[in-house]
């Protein structure tokens, strides 16, 4: 019968308590509720104290809780426990004051380890750039001297065949003593951004090669077996050529694969703070948002790294404004909308494999 009276299920009682809280946010933030669905849930808050329901008091509620959570969505129960701070225990002890940790809803705790995370990553990447900018610097200025440094004496053997043809000619002397104190200046100029690049790569023997002194070593030996004597390179002359190497593989991996993975993190890092304020100021973030932005966050990086492996192929195409970008910059976009990236990269398979199977011929009948 109807008007039998029940207990009430462990699930029916959380469910009130639920019920109170949404109607609660919805009082607070003026959101409509029909009168008549109310004094349903109170009538159930009622029947809940005393731990007895009838069959129609219980199927009021349930329709007044399903009511309740269209009218306040997209904020559900879910959102309003991450939301919330839970409540303040009063202390049981004066030590207490001191050691117990504040209490934090869910979503500060996701701020303050995503901006944490922010503030690493940031670091490190700061690091790593400056640290790529003086290998880059270092590199064309060394490749600007050695290129004049060609030039130079390209036009000094010219200079000498003038020279020789013509031995009162002065101006060509004059201009051939210039290009020498300029090649003097070269040399040194050089050999000092060797030197520096030497410097610049110690921080990495021990993490990406070995020592410059075994490598060189290495290179003379296998000369000295093949070459004739007067062939064999000096070992100054293999230590620079093992230095630039060296400094080249570095540069292109630091800029090519680390930076852009760093930059990708930081735009997923930047998506993922923007929506958790943006969620935080509507009530919408709830616990399952953890594994999410923990993902995009990921896909951030993967992007970013996606975009360092195809930046070569990327700049022989025409895309506008992405040419006028650095490839940095386009990681961090690539981060921060990870989701047009992977939706562009999905229509792209979508229409290669269209088009494959429209290819295809028709299967003959047997």
């Amino acid at each position: 019968m109807k008007d039998e009276k029940t207990q009430g299920s462990l699930l029916l009682k959380e469910a009130v308590f639920d019920a109170e809280k949404l109607m609660a946010h919805a009082s607070e933030y003026g959101i409509d509720l029909e009168p008549q669905y109310i004094k349903y849930i109170v009538a159930a808050k009622k029947c809940n104290l005393k731990n007895e329901w009838t069959e129609q008091e219980e199927i009021d509620f349930w329709l007044a809780f399903q009511v309740l959570s269209k009218v306040v969505y997209p904020v559900t129960i879910d959102s309003l426990r991450a939301t919330t701070i839970p409540p303040f225990e009063p202390y049981s002890n004066w030590w207490d004051r001191f050691l117990r940790k504040r209490q934090r809803s869910e979503v500060e705790i996701s701020v303050r380890f995503y901006r944490r995370f922010a503030m690493i990553a940031m670091a490190v990447m700061l690091i790593t750039q400056i640290y790529s900018l003086i290998g880059t610097g270092l590199m064309a200025k060394w490749q600007e001297g050695n290129k004049r440094m060609m030039e130079i004496e390209k036009r000094m053997r010219s200079l000498m065949l003038i020279s020789s043809s013509n031995e009162e000619d002065k101006t060509a002397r004059m201009e051939q003593q210039n290009l020498e104190i300029e090649l003097d200046e070269l040399g040194q100029a050089v050999e000092s951004s060797i030197k520096l690049l030497d410097s610049w790569l110690e921080t990495t023997y021990n993490v990406w090669f070995s020592s410059i002194e075994e490598t060189s070593k290495a290179v003379i030996a296998s000369k000295a077996v093949s070459a004739p004597p007067f062939e064999v390179a000096k070992p100054s002359v293999s230590r620079n050529i093992v230095v630039i190497q060296r400094s080249k593989s570095l540069i292109v991996v630091l800029n090519q694969y680390i930076l852009p993975l760093f930059y990708g993190l930081i735009g997923g890092i930047a998506f993922v703070l923007r929506s958790i304020a943006k969620d935080t100021k509507m009530m919408t973030y709830a616990p399952n948002s953890k594994i999410k932005y923990g993902l995009r966050v990921h896909l951030g990086g993967l992007a970013g790294l996606m975009i360092g492996f195809l930046w070569g192929d990327l700049q022989g195409k025409t895309f506008g404004v992405v040419e006028s970008l650095s490839p940095l910059a386009v990681a961090f976009v690539a981060g921060y909308s990870v989701d047009f990236i992977f939706r562009m990269l999905d229509s792209v398979i979508g229409v290669t494999s269209k088009k494959t199977e429209n290819e295809q011929p028709p299967m003959k009948g047997v």
